[in-house]
């Protein structure tokens, strides 16, 4: 069965890394390339098509957010996992509706990365139990 080829997407190299380590654990995945600018994002997602992204909002550049506009257009079968520290509702609400198929905090990806990949790939939407609670049922 083929590996799940990710690109992860962050500026800062503590937070990318750790979130390659976690990915270099699962068999199922394989994280093909790494950037760290929005505009470095959408080039990487043009030329490798992953199958999945691992999107910061907050990049030098572009924001995550418009790099995922221009993502949805270029390679439109690629999933997008927003992991984000912003946690207002409304720029869920946004990330969602630019073409993000989830949402994760990245206060939460310790406990959450896996099952926010799984529950993404399956065709389901995921956002962080936290954002979903009962505090925020538009997400739930």
């Amino acid at each position: 069965m083929p590996r799940t080829r990710v690109l992860v997407v962050d500026d800062h190299d503590v937070v990318r890394y750790g979130i390659c380590k976690l990915l270099s654990d699962d068999p199922e995945l394989d994280v093909i390339c790494e950037a760290t600018t929005g505009e470095e994002a959408v080039e990487k997602a043009k030329e490798h098509l992953p199958d999945l992204i691992l999107l910061d909002i907050s990049l030098p550049g572009i924001s995550g957010l418009e790099a995922a506009w221009r993502i949805r257009h270029i390679s439109p079968s690629s999933l997008i996992l927003f992991v984000s520290q912003h946690d207002a509702s409304y720029v869920v609400k946004k990330a969602l509706s630019v073409g993000g198929h989830g949402y994760l905090l990245k206060s939460t990806a310790g406990e959450e990365l896996i099952e926010a990949i799984r529950t993404v790939l399956s065709g389901k939407q995921f956002v962080s139990k936290r954002l979903a609670g009962e505090s925020s049922p538009e997400f739930a």
